[in-house]
């Protein structure tokens, strides 16, 4: 399984915040650490850390800074741009974007508990995540089959 991982979600929708807690809360060795609402709250919230994430999970679609803006600053800071970036959104029209400017994994929201738990146990436990590295089979559209 892995060593553990400290989640850290980008997600203004609260009914997905739930929905991705309830997912996250199956798989062993993780652990939600913090939730922001935007991309600038959760900025914010990063450079304040003294222990920063193992993963990000960001929606694209939030109001104040969308998640590309997002990805695009913390895949650009030193500090930030070793953590891996998921993107969450049902925004797929945007993903070879999000792909381009640094996101690992591209992850469409299903409507479903069960297949969300699985595409994102695919991410974290199966993806080697050390040091940001993820397989090449792994950098870009992760589905549930």
């Amino acid at each position: 399984m892995g060593n553990f991982k400290n989640i850290f979600l980008v997600e203004d929708d609260k009914d997905d915040q739930l929905f991705f807690i309830e997912a996250l809360s199956g798989i062993v060795n993780t652990s939600l650490s913090h939730v922001a609402r935007n991309g600038k709250e959760a900025l914010a919230e990063l450079f304040s850390l003294d222990t920063l994430p193992d993963i990000i999970f960001t929606d694209i679609n939030m109001p104040v800074m969308d998640g590309i803006e997002c990805l695009s600053a913390l895949s650009t800071n030193p500090k930030t741009r070793h953590i891996p970036v998921i993107i969450l959104s049902s925004d797929i029209g945007r993903m070879e974007t999000a792909l381009r400017i640094g996101a690992m994994a591209f992850i469409e929201k299903p409507s479903e508990y069960g297949m969300l738990r699985k595409q994102l146990e695919r991410v974290i436990n199966l993806g080697g995540m050390a040091g940001g590295e993820m397989p090449p089979y792994l950098q870009n559209f992760i589905s549930a089959s």
